[in-house]
């Protein structure tokens, strides 16, 4: 830990953040059906503020709707849940709320299926990857790899816009082995071999159409992606949602992802080859630079996306 006793949400009490445990046989560790939202947390000109709050935790909801996990709280406590969170925890940046089946199981479908709550306000740095020895991989911009073997979560099985754990287990080990290349991070394709995501992000290229972006369909609802979309047409940066081929990616002036962690993220090499000239482009770090001032405070225009806590 960073030297703070954490606390963490759990049913509407706090716990110790190391008591906020469940079984090794617990149901939703087991089997994968852990659904969950992530939220950042920013000093922002009037106080301590969540990001699109309400957003998050509806988007948690359609998760749990989507996969059947019949969650018992209200979307009005589980927003001042989160907020409470945020309090009982200064410096926190990071905020995730995770519901999940807590009972031991010893079938596929459980007997007890109540749905417990989870909410965890924390410095990701501080309190979890410096606690491995780890340094954060998230720099001013990104080598992508496009993985060509696993391709990106099947509507068929479970919906792409769904965040449940069992969704991301075939792109991380996709991701690992990228890494061992030399690689930052993966875009993965669709089952027609169209451009879909990153496994954690929205991908966005730049050319003549201003923005273009893969169709919602085929992705994860993205909250920083659709912030991101509005803000372009605020700024007058032109967008376009449609189908994205690799030679796109190839092509285009610019490439970024985006993310509730990084915000907008540049991509500087693909495959091993540039884009562009090499360096973040003048559209990414454009938006980088309002996304990163709305989430400060400093844009009443879009200040009404901050929960102050």
């Amino acid at each position: 830990m960073s030297g703070v006793q954490r606390w963490v949400w759990r049913d509407g009490e706090f716990v110790r953040w190391e008591d906020a445990t469940v079984h090794i046989l617990a149901q939703s560790l087991q089997r994968g059906s852990l659904a969950f939202d992530y939220m950042s947390v920013h000093e922002a000109r009037r106080g301590t503020a969540v990001f699109r709050l309400a957003d998050h935790v509806d988007r948690l909801f359609r998760t749990c709707d989507l996969m059947g996990l019949p969650i018992a709280y209200t979307r009005e406590e589980l927003i001042e849940g989160c907020a409470a969170a945020v309090r009982r925890n200064p410096g926190s940046k990071s905020l995730k709320i995770s519901a999940l089946i807590p009972s031991i199981e010893a079938e596929l479908v459980p007997q007890d299926p109540r749905v417990g709550v989870f909410i965890c306000a924390y410095d990701v740095v501080a309190d979890v990857i410096e606690q491995h020895g780890g340094t954060p991989r998230w720099g001013n911009a990104l080598s992508l790899k496009v993985e060509r073997d696993i391709t990106n979560r099947r509507p068929d099985i479970i919906p792409p816009q769904v965040k449940i754990a069992a969704n991301y287990t075939s792109a991380m080990f996709a991701k690992w082995r990228a890494r061992q290349e030399g690689y930052d991070e993966i875009v993965l394709l669709d089952t027609d071999g169209y451009v879909a995501e990153a496994p954690t992000s929205n991908i966005f290229v730049v050319g003549p159409e201003g923005l273009v972006t893969p169709p919602e369909q085929k992705v994860l609802h993205g909250i920083t992606r659709a912030s991101i979309l509005e803000l372009a047409g605020a700024l007058g940066v032109g967008s376009t949602v449609r189908d994205l081929t690799v030679d796109d990616l190839h092509a285009a002036a610019e490439v970024f992802l985006t993310a509730t962690s990084v915000g907008v993220w540049p991509v500087v090499r693909i495959d091993g080859h540039e884009v562009g000239d090499g360096a973040p482009g003048a559209v990414t770090e454009g938006l980088r630079a309002a996304f990163a001032r709305i989430r400060r405070g400093e844009d009443a225009k879009f200040e009404h996306w901050l929960y102050y806590v």
